[in-house]
């Protein structure tokens, strides 16, 4: 067994562990105990260390956009976690995780991600101060991740959905970020068809479910939702799509970066996924830096917070690119529209 630090210039590894059974690596950008680090803990069944590390430097640098976009007073970074029978090194995976972080000082910060848990935070959080995921709190991360989608999609129909023209949605992974916004968008009348490996996840009361067999992206409708894998989406799939718009909540959701571009260009709306799925991030940020506004606060507080931050800065960047504006100018221009201060601040100063 080896545990190692590095210095942290740009995105790069942190501090790693790596063993026989498991291998853990703390990816970030240059930060410090005042701009630390913020990205979930992914516990994965990678093919090989440099497979594993390869997605944390992905994830990260996905996370430094989320967080320059948002002004959440984070770098970006990830934790990614190799085990081939993930859960039989939970423990295994806390115990090393919080001496990893704890080497580090508070100049990284994490979270839930995929195969981790609020519980798995909770125990963390009782060896390390150096989590944010709302332990404790009934503030839910997916949950402010699925409403900030939905102020995405406010943010494609010019209007709150409640004012919206009900259409047809196809959300793909009704994990528990998926199975929220298909439920918000079936109560608003919406036509919802649901995609998911786990059938029984898909069957999502008033929507739809497919086969995940099926050719799901051949079907024609308003929105596309991906709340699933990163990659998901081909080459052979965008050419056959027919919808208006794709709001991803997944991270990275096309197999190749290109491919959004090629929807946009036959007039697709395609926002960037660090855009639309910043919720946990924006909670993230009050938890940290207002803490006494947040422990008052209620979830629908904050998930209110969340959607209309997400809405006002999506609707930003529809309105510079239909001026013609280029996708990566136009996330610039959003960026630096943001306030100095951390956006968590902003809600504590709400009366």
């Amino acid at each position: 067994m080896t545990t190692t630090i590095h210095p942290a210039p740009s995105v790069s590894v942190l501090a790693e562990h790596v063993s026989k059974h498991l291998s853990v690596f703390i990816v970030g950008e240059e930060a410090s105990p005042k701009r630390p680090a913020n990205g979930g803990l992914r516990l994965l069944d990678y093919v090989s260390d440099s497979a594993c590390l390869a997605d944390g430097e992905r994830l990260a640098g996905l996370m430094t956009h989320k967080h320059d976009l948002y002004g959440t007073g984070f770098a970006g970074g990830k934790i990614v976690a190799r085990a081939s029978e993930p859960a039989a090194v939970k423990d295994e995976l806390i115990g090393i995780t919080a001496e990893l972080l704890q080497s580090l000082n508070g100049a990284m910060i994490t979270g839930c991600d995929l195969n981790t848990s609020v519980e798995d935070m909770a125990r963390l959080t009782a060896l390390t101060p150096h989590v944010l995921a709302a332990v404790g709190s009934s503030v839910d991360a997916s949950a402010a991740t699925a409403h900030g989608t939905l102020g995405a999609v406010e943010a494609v129909l010019k209007r709150q959905l409640k004012h919206a023209k009900p259409g047809r949605a196809l959300v793909h992974g009704c994990g528990a970020v998926g199975s929220t916004v298909a439920r918000s968008l079936v109560e608003q009348g919406w036509t919802v068809l649901t995609v998911d490996l786990n059938h029984e996840r898909a069957a999502i009361p008033g929507a739809i479910p497919l086969d995940d067999g099926s050719s799901w992206w051949e079907l024609e409708v308003d929105l596309l939702l991906p709340c699933s894998i990163s990659g998901l989406i081909t080459a052979e799939m965008t050419r056959a799509m027919r919808t208006s718009a794709v709001v991803p909540a997944a991270n990275a959701p096309f197999k190749h970066p290109q491919l959004a571009e090629d929807l946009r260009q036959r007039g697709v709306q395609v926002l960037p996924d660090p855009l639309v799925n910043a919720g946990a991030v924006i909670a993230d940020s009050i938890e940290r830096f207002s803490p006494e506004a947040w422990k008052d606060a209620g979830p629908d507080e904050v998930y209110a917070f969340v959607r209309r931050e997400v809405r006002d800065r999506a609707m930003n960047f529809l309105e510079q690119r239909k001026q013609g504006i280029s996708v990566s100018e136009a996330l610039l221009l959003v960026a630096a529209e943001r306030s100095n201060d951390p956006i968590g601040l902003s809600f504590g100063e709400l009366p």
